[in-house]
């Protein structure tokens, strides 16, 4: 289903805040969001957080997915994926699916992942193994 686009031609939940942008406040969204401004608030997203490497979030993120290549100052919550880029910096807890940590990327926290689920397969040999879904 293809998303409507609102009065500036862009796609609904899509949301970007510019590097001279200061925001105090929480955030709330079901789309997409980047930042890359100074923001002093809550983020809360259905969908996809990246923190450019200009940006400067002092409150905690929870969303489906993240990117972070600039500095956080709180708690990280993300369902699926997390990426830290090189220059990101994560000062708070991570808990999330999976993560990516680039060379340079620094988390100073406490981490937390989901358990890979594994169920029983059968090999050739008939022997059981678990295998990572």
């Amino acid at each position: 289903m293809a998303k409507k686009n609102d009065m500036f031609g862009g796609a609904h939940g899509e949301t970007v805040i510019g590097s001279s942008v200061k925001l105090k406040g929480n955030l709330n969204t079901e789309g997409d969001i980047t930042i890359d401004g100074k923001m002093a608030g809550n983020i809360k997203s259905g969908g996809h957080v990246t923190l450019g490497v200009n940006a400067h979030v002092i409150g905690d993120i929870a969303a489906s997915s993240a990117t972070i290549a600039g500095h956080l100052d709180g708690n990280a919550k993300v369902q699926d994926a997390l990426s830290v880029l090189e220059s990101g910096q994560i000062l708070g807890d991570v808990n999330t699916g999976r993560l990516e940590v680039v060379m340079g990327g620094i988390i100073i926290g406490a981490l937390k992942m989901k358990p890979v689920e594994a169920r029983e397969i059968e090999s050739p040999d008939g022997r059981l193994r678990l295998r990572d879904v």
